[in-house]
């Protein structure tokens, strides 16, 4: 799960794996999101996301592991 700068989710949600909350988009209270989706806007419109799509957000997350694993290292060595 990918959650955008300043979106904001409610009590109760629930964002299944492998889902991306846009920057500013509001999950409400309750709202259930299947996995593999994209939820956009306010309120939180859900679409679903492509093959194509799913694996860039996953190569994404994983460049962000990596980065950290790295600065991490670097800074221990520092």
């Amino acid at each position: 799960v990918l959650i955008g700068m300043g979106a904001v989710i409610l009590n109760h949600a629930q964002v299944g794996a492998g889902s991306l909350v846009a920057a500013r988009a509001l999950v409400t209270e309750g709202m259930v999101v299947p996995p593999g989706s994209l939820v956009v806007g306010i309120p939180g419109t859900v679409k679903p996301l492509r093959a194509a799509q799913l694996e860039r957000i996953r190569r994404n997350a994983q460049n962000y592991v990596d980065l950290g694993a790295l600065y991490l290292k670097r800074a221990a060595e520092a």
